[in-house]
Order: C-alpha cells, then structure tokens, then sequence
C-alpha cells in the first residue's frame, strides 16, 4: 500500500518489534543513567510513553524512582552471592526458585487479563518491583514468558500504530503514515492473510466497519436461518396464507409462521454475498497457483514476476470489493431505488472489466509458463490491463463511499416524518437521532426524508462517469507490502 510514493504500512516480525521496543529501553537507560531493568519497569509503568517518563525523571528522579519499588533500603541486606535463594536488587526477601516461578506465571497471566503495570515483590506489604535483572535468574521458561508479557505490553500501548496480525503469531504490521484523505484501511501480512486496520475483520470497502460488523454478526445469521425457513414454507392454495412443512405434510398455520417485507431482500443479498465470496475463493486458489508455477518456470526477471504477481493480487482485492458491495446494496433503503439501480450498473461494469482483466492475465500467465515467450513480451498488455482495472475499481470504491452522491434524488422539504436515512450510508434512523447510529456520520440537524420523483429523469442514473486518472496498478499497490 502507497501513498503520494510512501509505504502506508510495513510487516515486521516479533524480533523486529523487539527491537523497537529495546530502542526506547536504552534511551531511557542512557538520558537518565538507569540501568534496562530499571529502564523497562518504567516504561512498563508509563505504557511506552517515552515523553512522560523523560517529565517524570526529570521533575524528581528520585521520588518517582521510590513510588516504583526502583530504590533499595539501607537498613535490609541484600541478596549474597551464590545464594541458592533469589530476591530482587530492592530488598533481602529471598524465596526459592520454584516460588519465583509459579508467583510470576500466575500474576503474568493475571496482568494479561487486568492490565496491572506492576510487579511486586513476592512478600507481603514490599513494594519492591520485580524486572528483568530478578527474572534472569529463573530460567528460560520464565524469562520467554516474561518477555511475551513485555512485547505484549509494548504491543497494547502502541496499537495504533502496531497491530498482530491476527492469523499468525509470526509477524505484526506497523502503519507508518495516515491519508487523511483516503479510507482505505486494509493490509496484507506477509502470511498471505488480509484484514482491517480497523477492525481486524477482511477488507470491507466500500462497506464501514460498524455496517461490516452488523452484517457479519447480525444480518448474516438471519438470512441463513431466513432461507432455511424458506425452503419449509409455502403458500396455501386455499387461502395463500404461509404454510410449513411439517414431516412432509404441507399444513395451514393460519400465518403462524411469517416473514418480513424485507426478508426476501436480505435473503437475495446473502445469495449474491455467497456466490461472490466463492468467486474470491477461487482468485485466492488461482493467486496461490499462479505463483507456484511461476516459481517451476523460473524463467523471468524478478521485476517482471513481481508485476505478473501484482496483477493477480488485484483479481483478489477487486473480488473483495464486488463481495462487500452486495452489504451496501443491501444497506440502501428501498425509497433510494434509483441509487440502487446505479450501483446495479457500476457493479455489472466492474464485474466485465474485472473479467477482461482476468482473461489477459490467463493469455500472459500461460504464455509464460509454456514459454510462448517471458513476462517481459507481455509487459505492456500487463500493465495496460492492471492499470485500467485498479482505476476503474478506485473510482468504484470511492463512489459507493460517497453515497452514490451523483445521483439526485428530488425532496419534499415540507414532508416531515420520524425517521431519517444517513446520506453515507443509508441507515433508516430515527428522527430524535443526530448521527447516524451505523456508522456514527453526524449531522447538525435530521434531514428531511427524499422521496423518488417519477418524472425525474432515469438517465441521471446510469450516466457513465469518466474513470479520474490515477497512478497504475493503485489497487495492487494497496494490498500489501513484501
């Protein structure tokens, strides 16, 4: 992913971050002549926040030292060498290892939980901290756990900017710049998996993560359970009212059982979801092929692979985008019927240029991989096709983010009622809301609710917009980072 020429986001893995982390420890150590435990407690203590732990140093350096368990009594003799026993460099209380360690293994735990930034000696009433320097001497086991706890820490405090990837422990991203004009929040992790900086979930553009959610742990679910029904209930020929098989006998209920108006509608959308998300399954099956048979072939130059490699990521990142927007077909109220009729339109167009896209890479990938010649023969027809599909698909994404705003649609302004659609998208709120309850878009004052005008011209709807220029392959270049 890049903006303006600079990477948005990078993939780093755990002893990376570590490396980090252990950058701000020293600084800390060196400034203020501390030593890395000490450093590490306070840092732990202060969330990573290296400005307030330099204030606090400095404000007085030995009363915050004190209040933090970091200062040694004078009047306790401290720890002898080769003693089997193990205490902190604070204070004399000694226990053997083994308490050490079942101690730190359940409060470690605890602190995962309770978020607890301290760690204090094992004897009652001593505020003693325990660091580093008292966890070297217990052993691997505690010192790996240890330093989980402390990654973590690290990790937690910095979420804004560092995430784990969430279906492997290997790596975690690092977001480096935020567009402030740009939406888009999705990453790839060098495991092949996609997600949401936001909400972990897939990439969901042009969908919000409140209306992602909502789909995923809501809507979803009734719409199965929906066509489950669906296929058990009939009308009654007698009286048309809804019937239920019961055993294979098909009896009146009496509408005993019913469906909402707009049952159907979501049951529609959660067919076209499914069959889409098929579709991207199978780009996902022809990406992980594609790239071991360019392996096999082993005959082009590695920009050139890179390219090819790029471009089938795009068929990937396009079929996300055409599963999500059956979500935000679905989200549009029915009175926006000419919006939906123009997103209808804008997703048959995506679909034909997605599908002539595919067929150019089948051409090329196939040509190189029986040698009918290197990707370098292709290159142009490569690029020509990858850059015409990412900026049809940009402007897409960003047209169904701007609530499909080319269309007009006549209002009423004496009609008042007691609810309100959110212009971005589409939410039926109530009139007392003053922002929208989906996707938190707020508003000074409820518009008042537009309603369809049948001498309105349809033309409006399906005027074809001219594709904005925009840089090659932008939809390859935003779906990860080697």
């Amino acid at each position: 992913m890049n903006y303006n020429g600079r990477r948005l986001y990078s993939v780093h893995t755990r002893e990376e971050i570590r490396e980090k982390m252990m950058k701000e420890v020293v600084q800390i150590s060196q400034v203020f002549s501390l030593s890395l435990s000490d450093a590490t407690v306070i840092l732990v203590h202060l969330c990573w926040n290296l400005c307030k732990a330099s204030d606090r140093l400095v404000d007085d350096k030995e009363k915050f030292l004190s209040e933090l368990g970091l200062v040694g009594s004078s009047d306790e003799d401290l720890e002898v060498a080769g003693d089997n026993l193990v205490s902190t460099p604070f204070c004399s209380h000694k226990f053997s290892r083994d308490c050490w360690r079942d101690y730190l293994s359940k409060t470690l735990k605890k602190k995962e939980d309770e978020r607890v930034l301290l760690i204090s000696c094992l004897s009652q009433d001593c505020h003693a901290s325990v660091g580093p320097a008292t966890v070297e001497k217990l052993g691997e086991p505690v010192k790996e756990m240890y330093e989980s706890y402390l990654l973590a820490s690290f990790m937690e405090s910095n979420k804004e900017t560092i995430k784990r990837c969430p279906d492997c422990e290997d790596y975690a991203i690092q977001r480096c710049h935020e567009d402030p004009s740009s939406e888009d929040s999705g990453v790839v992790c060098l495991c092949g998996h996609r997600f949401c900086w936001s909400c972990q979930v897939e990439p969901h553009r042009p969908v919000t993560c409140n209306n992602a959610s909502f789909w995923l742990n809501e809507l979803l679910y009734k719409s199965r359970n929906l066509a489950r029904i669906g296929k058990r209930i009939k009308h009654c020929p007698e009286c048309y009212r809804l019937v239920e098989n019961h055993d294979g006998v098909w009896k009146c209920t009496d509408c005993s059982v019913s469906q909402p108006s707009n049952d159907s509608a979501l049951i529609r959308h959660m067919t076209l979801w499914e069959t889409s998300d098929g579709a991207l399954q199978r780009s996902k099956w022809d990406l992980e092929a594609v790239e071991e048979k360019i392996m096999d072939a082993n005959c082009s130059r590695e920009l050139d692979v890179k390219a090819l490699r790029e471009a089938w990521m795009l068929t990937v990142q396009c079929r996300l985008v055409l599963k999500w927007s059956c979500v935000f077909g679905y989200l549009i109220s029915d009175y926006h019927s000419a919006k939906k009729q123009y997103l209808d339109y804008l997703r048959e167009k995506a679909t034909a240029n997605l599908s002539k896209h595919k067929e150019t890479l089948d051409e090329v990938t196939g040509g190189v991989i029986t040698g009918g010649g290197g990707i370098t023969a292709f290159r142009q027809k490569l690029g020509d096709t990858t850059a015409t599909t990412g900026n049809y698909f940009r402007f897409f994404v960003k047209t169904l983010e701007d609530g499909l705003c080319d269309v007009k649609v006549d209002a009423y302004e004496d009609v008042t009622t007691d609810y309100w659609f959110c212009d971005r998208c589409t939410f039926q709120n109530d009139s007392c809301d003053q922002e929208c309850r989906m996707c938190v878009f707020s508003f000074e004052s409820p518009p008042h609710v537009a309603l369809c005008n049948s001498n309105s011209s349809s033309s409006s709807s399906h005027q074809q917009q001219q594709v904005p220029n925009v840089p090659n392959n932008p939809m390859a270049s935003q779906g990860g980072t080697k």
